[in-house]
């Protein structure tokens, strides 16, 4: 319980403040302080709401807390799922336990977990969720086997449109590495989803 509580302060402190808005700062504090105040499950309700809203933050906390299983019982495709979804939103240190968690799941759960992340994804990202497309992107070129360069490229290109400039090198890349019937399905796609998450 110590080290948790020691885990969340180390949050609070030392992750970049640019990871944070101030609302979710203010969040991630109150779970803290239900947390200190022993009361684990509302602490714990409130975690995983700010991970269903996309927070990676409070998913990689979620992800070692569902892990460790001292708030909560242990749940190592749920840590596997939040741990994920971290990762995909930029917090490599989520590499970590997602490497622990691989000892304890199959490549079918673990297929299985790809799947539901990208299932919650798309409807995060059709909700508007800006982080969410380009965490689709990601699971498309790197966590598909093979590589979905079409669904990959539809995605970037999506985020690219949406404002995301940091997507557009990644757009690029993958664009040479397409045919051009791939590509004109990529863009179709693109076209038919980007009209979906702007209406």
């Amino acid at each position: 319980m110590k080290k948790l509580l020691k885990i969340f302060i180390v949050y609070l402190l030392f992750v970049p403040s640019y990871s944070f808005s101030n609302e979710n700062k203010q969040s991630l504090q109150n779970i803290y302080t239900l947390l200190q105040e022993k009361n684990f499950e509302e602490g714990i309700q409130k975690l995983q709401i700010l991970s269903e809203q996309n927070n990676i933050n409070a998913q990689l906390l979620y992800s070692k807390i569902l892990f460790s299983g001292d708030l909560t019982p242990q749940n190592f495709e749920k840590s596997y799922f939040w741990g994920f979804s971290a990762l995909l939103g930029g917090l490599k240190k989520s590499s970590n336990i997602l490497e622990k968690l691989g000892a304890y799941l199959t490549e079918e759960q673990i297929n299985e977990i790809t799947t539901k992340l990208r299932e919650f994804l798309e409807q995060r990202a059709f909700a508007k969720d800006k982080k969410a497309i380009i965490q689709l992107a990601k699971i498309y070129e790197n966590y598909t086997e093979p590589a979905d360069l079409v669904n990959a490229y539809t995605w970037y290109n999506i985020a690219v449109a949406q404002g995301i400039r940091t997507a557009k090198h990644k757009r690029d890349e993958i664009l040479d590495n397409l045919n051009e019937k791939d590509l004109l399905d990529a863009q179709s796609l693109s076209i038919k989803l980007f009209k979906k998450i702007n209406n």
